[in-house]
């Protein structure tokens, strides 16, 4: 036959090629399967991980709600305070002994 050559084990050189060719997919698919399988383990890390990120926000946001709800209610009651005029006298006596208290720790700090 004059197309075709053959080599020792008498296969011609085209079948030859076609199985290393053939073997060499399936060393290509199995790397795929790898990486495939590898990707989908990725994927539900970051499927796991962002469910608990979602799940810490929820809980986050009803205890920021909570916060909301007390600051709320302080504001308030010191609204109730300052308006009435002794305790707005009381107030500021208090901020001037805080504020005198600071200036007597950062001088004596120097």
């Amino acid at each position: 036959m004059l197309g075709t050559s053959r080599d020792r084990r008498g296969l011609s050189r085209d079948k030859v090629d076609i199985e290393s060719m053939e073997q060499e997919n399936d060393r290509e698919l199995d790397h795929l399967a790898d990486r495939v399988a590898l990707l989908k383990n990725v994927t539900h890390g970051i499927n796991k991980e962002v469910n608990d990120q979602h799940k810490l926000l929820e809980n986050m946001d009803g205890s920021f709600a909570s916060v909301g709800g007390l600051m709320s209610a302080v504001t308030d009651k010191f609204r109730a305070v300052y308006n009435d005029k002794a305790n707005k006298r009381l107030i500021y006596g208090a901020v001037a002994v805080a504020a005198g208290l600071f200036l007597v720790w950062y001088f004596m700090l120097r």
